[in-house]
């Protein structure tokens, strides 16, 4: 699903904050996806994440023109691979996926 459908609705300086916000986005996933918190069970799962963020990361970051589409579909390609990427990282590492439960405070 994408994040931005119509990029005419929004104007250039909010797409070009978006775009960076992204790529940022796609830096700390890289950082995770290389430094797992938790126990890796497949690095096959964890390779497949830094090899599909490096791809996007790249593209993203290339040279040329861009007007209200291109920054729409690098920012759709971000969200898409942010969200991809994190879904490897969680089925391919015992990180937590639900809070633990917070302690009782005492009466």
């Amino acid at each position: 699903m994408p994040l931005i459908l119509e990029p005419g609705r929004y104007d250039e300086r909010t797409l070009v904050a978006l775009h960076a916000a992204m790529l940022e986005e796609l830096r700390d996933v890289a950082e995770s996806v290389e430094t797992p918190r938790g126990r890796v069970l497949d690095p096959s799962g964890l390779e497949r994440a830094r090899e599909l963020v490096g791809a996007a990361r790249a593209a993203i970051a290339g040279a040329g023109p861009r007007d209200r589409a291109r920054l729409a579909a690098d920012i759709n390609l971000a969200y898409a691979a942010t969200l991809a990427a994190v879904d490897l990282l969680k089925c391919h590492t015992d990180v937590p996926r639900v809070p633990r439960p917070r302690a009782p405070t005492p009466p």
